[in-house]
């Protein structure tokens, strides 16, 4: 059959295209026939293979990238406790995770022996001196930090003209001022010089429960750096006030001394006991400190006393005492650190206008003997907490009456 040549250019082309095609298919053909790859259906369309195409792609940088990934975590997990010069890469925002502890990172619990021995170089035993210089009271504290702050109730301080602080690594300091008192709370706290001192700290986040293991340590009856233990047998509240009750024995001049958990950490100030109840103790939670001390306010121990002061006025009624008799004014003194008793009285009646004066005590005990006042008489006299009466007698006097018109006060600190 004679072809045209353009007849014969045109088989040779179409030739070429089905070889190629033939050669394409067979490409496809072992490329299927691989064994990690899926097969492909023959219906599969040219954006099918593209699809497959993307996929080993993906497969392919997945397999590149986790190895390295796990090489990663394991240089960190060898780096601990080394420096290396690796650049850190971008953290991805993903859930961080908690540490985990580790015995070095835990708080350690102390023995009784050994929370003493931390403990005790930083309680002291603390003065109070009256307006007379004399000793109205002591009781316990312990320093909060290095800088002389010392915690206390603020019961050991009420109505001091000054301070003795003793400590146990040196002599008596000084209390230069206060940073603060709380009378609801019963807290003070007192600013002292002399150095560095040995400070206790405080427990902030941890709260008391009970049947946790305390120990209180104080001067009780003045005998210095006394231990005891006993757990925390009750969480109170009071008008608004939370109290922890212990079995740690508490004695007068414990008051103000720290109360320490099992971690050696202050956790409350001891405060008071039930005189009929055995262990029956209480103690003030040491946040009230950390609110005091967080307001703090520098004052004197006179603005202190100006502050507190309370003038209570006796009835000021007067009062008829008959011929051969007595007459009395009864007296309650309630502040546990005492009142002053202060003021004057006049006498009016018969001929001499006097009368015999006499304060007594709970139990008739003789407190002051005045003898007998003619027309004008007058008290100033310190008074413990108790009952009391102004006795006037007028049993010399056979057929005279006389008055008695008291101006009297009791001064005390709240």
């Amino acid at each position: 059959m004679d072809l045209t040549p353009e007849r014969k250019q045109q088989i040779e082309q179409e030739e070429q295209q089905r070889l190629a095609e033939e050669h394409y298919r067979a490409q496809v053909r072992a490329g299927l026939s691989a064994p990690a790859v899926r097969p492909v259906s023959a219906g599969w369309s040219a954006r099918g293979v593209l699809i497959l195409g993307g996929v080993v792609v993906a497969l392919c940088g997945a397999a590149f990238v986790l190895p390295n990934l796990r090489h990663s975590s394991a240089s960190a997990s060898a780096a601990v406790g080394t420096s290396t010069a690796s650049t850190p890469t971008t953290p991805t925002a993903t859930r961080p995770t908690e540490p985990v502890k580790t015995p070095s990172t835990e708080a350690v619990k102390l023995t009784t022996a050994q929370i003493a021995q931390m403990a005790t170089p930083s309680v002291v035993v603390v003065e109070n001196y009256n307006e007379d210089g004399g000793k109205a009271g002591q009781g316990s504290g312990y320093v909060f930090s290095a800088d002389g702050v010392v915690i206390t109730n603020y019961h050991v301080v009420r109505g001091a003209k000054s301070i003795s602080i003793r400590v146990p690594s040196g002599g008596p300091q000084r209390v230069d001022s206060l940073l603060g008192y709380s009378i609801e709370h019963d807290v003070a706290a007192l600013q002292i010089s002399g150095g560095s001192l040995p400070a206790l700290s405080t427990e902030q986040v941890e709260k008391a429960k009970v049947g946790d293991h305390v120990v209180a340590i104080g001067a009780p009856l003045g005998l210095e750096s006394t231990v005891s233990e006993g757990i925390v047998s009750a969480v109170r509240e009071g008008n608004g006030i939370e109290i922890l009750q212990t079995t740690a024995s508490i004695s007068p001049g414990s008051s103000g001394g720290p109360l320490l958990n099992r971690y050696g950490k202050v956790i409350g100030l001891t405060t008071a006991f039930m005189l009929n109840g055995e262990n029956l103790n209480f103690v003030i939670p040491s946040r009230y400190v950390n609110e005091l001390l967080a307001a703090r306010r520098q004052m004197s121990l006179p603005e202190m006393l100006n502050e507190t002061q309370v003038t209570e006025p006796l009835p000021a009624t007067t009062i008829s005492v008959a011929a051969r008799n007595a007459a009395q004014l009864p007296i309650t003194v309630r502040g546990q650190q005492g009142a002053i008793l202060e003021g004057f009285y006049t006498v009016s009646g018969a001929r001499g206008n006097d009368v015999g004066v006499m304060l007594v005590g709970p139990g008739g005990t003789l407190v002051a003997n005045s003898g007998r006042v003619s027309g004008r008489g007058q008290f100033s006299q310190r008074l413990a907490m108790g009952q009391y009466a102004i006795i006037f007698d007028n049993r010399f006097s056979v057929f005279s009456s006389k008055s008695v018109s008291p101006d009297l006060k009791l001064v005390y600190y709240r």
